[in-house]
């Protein structure tokens, strides 16, 4: 059994790799059977400084071919050593250096464009025997790589699965030990766990609940890895706080989650203001509830008392 090939799409890239390694196999045997010293891997990058009228930088190279600087360093090495192109100073910024092709370079492409045109041929050949347009298949999926490139349509579909693996749930007094075993864990590390938190934290359903507010957990695989508190400020206005996730669950949506449903409780609440108090230290966080659409209204130079000082770096507010 070929094995890469059963495993379709999950091995994709690995057969395309190797379909191109027949081809390139196939080069080098036509080379080799004519006794040429040449590779198929150096010909982009010594046909492209062929064409050029000026030498060519490795930047200039590695932009005209869409390959990386390294890529364009090892290929130019092996052309320089094989005595088919030279390297020199840029006249007007020496830390540059330029590639022209040599005399020993040009006649090699003399002697090599008849056996390139048989190349090209043959390899049209193949594919219209195979009833296949490749350069049209190409070219359209280059396009939709530029639209988006396939690591971040594989992350895409992680972050959806993990999302959607996120289960939440209302306030129970059985989840109450969460609500603060989880607060706990995040300010120990980087906080100080101060008596008003203790006030909230041991009490959610006097201090939250039965002030108009509601707490919410997030469930994935059975297990409480996350919660958000949002209290009532006034008729209009809700805050987002004591927002805590487990370690091993972050960056694994969860926040994400609980922050959209808090978005979506507060407006079925009324609210037309969601705020939260929240500190640059938590760098995920802040770009996360950035992407719901909050804004910075205060910075630590006008938040009021040493508790928040310390505590909130920045407020930020999202009109409903």
């Amino acid at each position: 059994m070929d094995f890469i090939k059963a495993l379709g799409y999950l091995a994709v890239a690995s057969r395309m790799k190797r379909l191109t390694d027949r081809f390139m196999r196939g080069g080098s045997q036509a080379y080799k059977s004519l006794g040429i010293d040449f590779e198929p891997r150096l010909f982009t990058v010594f046909y492209l400084i062929y064409t050029q009228d000026s030498p060519l930088s490795i930047s200039e190279i590695a932009s005209s071919l869409k390959i990386s600087h390294p890529a364009v360093i090892q290929t130019t090495q092996m052309l320089i050593k094989k005595g088919l192109i030279k390297s020199f100073q840029d006249s007007q910024d020496r830390r540059i250096r330029r590639l022209a092709i040599t005399g020993k370079g040009k006649e090699l492409v003399n002697f090599l464009i008849p056996i390139w045109n048989d190349f090209e041929t043959a390899t049209s050949e193949l594919f219209e025997k195979a009833d296949v347009d490749m350069l049209d298949i190409i070219k359209r999926i280059e396009a939709r790589l530029d639209e988006e490139d396939v690591g971040n349509r594989i992350i895409n579909r992680i972050k959806q699965r993990q999302y959607n693996s996120v289960e939440i749930l209302d306030y129970m007094p059985e989840y109450k030990e969460y609500f603060q075993k989880l607060n706990y864990e995040w300010l120990e590390k980087y906080f100080q766990v101060e008596d008003l938190d203790k006030k909230i934290l041991l009490n959610p359903e006097e201090q939250i609940i039965k002030e108009g507010g509601f707490v919410l957990f997030a469930r994935m695989e059975e297990k409480v890895v996350g919660t958000t508190a949002i209290l009532k400020r006034d008729e209009k206005t809700y805050e987002i706080a004591k927002m805590a996730v487990t370690e091993k669950a972050q960056g694994m949506q969860v926040g994400r989650k609980l922050t959209k449903e808090a978005v979506a409780r507060a407006k079925e609440k009324g609210a037309k203001k969601l705020i939260l108090k929240t500190d640059n230290r938590l760098r995920a966080a802040v770009n996360l509830y950035r992407t719901f659409g909050f804004k910075v209204t205060q910075t630590e130079s006008t938040a009021s008392g040493k508790y928040e000082r310390e505590r909130f770096g920045i407020q930020m507010k999202l009109d409903l």
